[in-house]
């Protein structure tokens, strides 16, 4: 009998190569001094000029997602800059964060364009905090069509940095006051000598050994004379850096109490006017006995 033909082998087959998981996108870039250079003026650097305050019955800026100048709120509507605020956050909320409960509220500065909204007082999730700064509200600017995610991200790391204590919180640096000029007397507890130290390292370059290499506001102020009178402002230039330019952040602490104190330090140091000057600064330094200096007035 013939042998049968043996049935053809099963063609071997084999198994596709297991694919390596996708990596997960990056994280966005998050630099919490960024944001606090956001915070304090968003559109440096950027085609947006904010519609003018001075014309209230027309929205004539530009750039932002109407062109003209205007940011939207939640709703989708147009914010008016009647009030004067320039969709600058610093001016909405005042350089405390603090909104009207802080040092631009009705009890000190008084300033119109002012919002109720404390920052430093939520309990928002980072998430929700950037969909708020995102989207805007009834009462504040959406920030979502003129700010990358990135920088969204940078901004809202900055605010919850100071309300939960990653990054100085300004009663760490200076207390609020409703007799004192400029509405705030600088804390006690700083080193007037490593100021002075502290100064020379990170400060003199630019600024000059004295404070008066550079002028303010029109030239108005020399470094001395500006702390002396609106520390409220320069705490936040000294953490965060001033926007559209070279500087940075220059404090080098870990900490939100170490980095204010390095403030404070410095702060003390530039409250001696021999030391730091008025210089060629046209507006008058603070007299004898000014409360903002109070026990490091020299």
């Amino acid at each position: 009998m013939p042998a049968t033909p043996a049935a053809p082998a099963a063609a071997e087959t084999t198994a596709p190569a297991a694919q390596p998981a996708p990596s997960p996108a990056p994280a966005a870039a998050v630099d919490d001094a960024l944001g606090g250079r956001l915070f304090d003026r968003w559109y440096t650097g950027k085609d947006f000029t904010p519609d003018s305050a001075k014309t209230p019955d027309a929205i004539d800026g530009r750039g932002g997602p109407f062109g003209n100048g205007s940011l939207p709120r939640a709703d989708g509507a147009p914010w008016s800059n009647a009030s004067g605020h320039d969709y600058r956050l610093k001016n909405l909320f005042g350089w405390d964060l603090r909104g009207s409960e802080g040092i631009a509220g009705p009890k000190y500065q008084n300033k119109k364009q002012v919002l109720a909204k404390n920052l430093l007082a939520g309990k928002e999730s980072f998430d929700e905090l950037l969909a708020w700064f995102d989207k805007g509200s009834t009462d504040s600017p959406g920030l979502g069509k003129v700010l990358s995610q990135d920088e969204l991200r940078s901004l809202t790391s900055f605010v919850i940095g100071v309300r939960d204590g990653k990054l100085p919180h300004p009663d760490q640096v200076w207390t609020l006051s409703t007799t004192s000029p400029g509405r705030y007397t600088l804390n006690a507890g700083g080193d007037a000598t490593r100021g002075a130290r502290l100064i020379g390292e990170r400060c003199a370059r630019c600024h000059g050994a004295d404070g008066t290499a550079m002028l303010f506001d029109d030239d108005e102020f020399s470094l001395g004379t500006h702390t002396r009178q609106k520390a409220y402002e320069d705490w936040a230039k000294i953490l965060n850096g001033q926007p559209g330019t070279k500087m940075g952040r220059q404090v080098k602490s870990t900490t939100g109490k170490e980095m204010a104190q390095e403030i404070l330090d410095i702060f003390a140091a530039l409250c001696d006017r021999k030391a730091f000057p008025k210089g060629a600064a046209k507006a008058a330094d603070v007299p004898d006995k000014d409360v903002r200096c109070g026990a490091y007035l020299r």
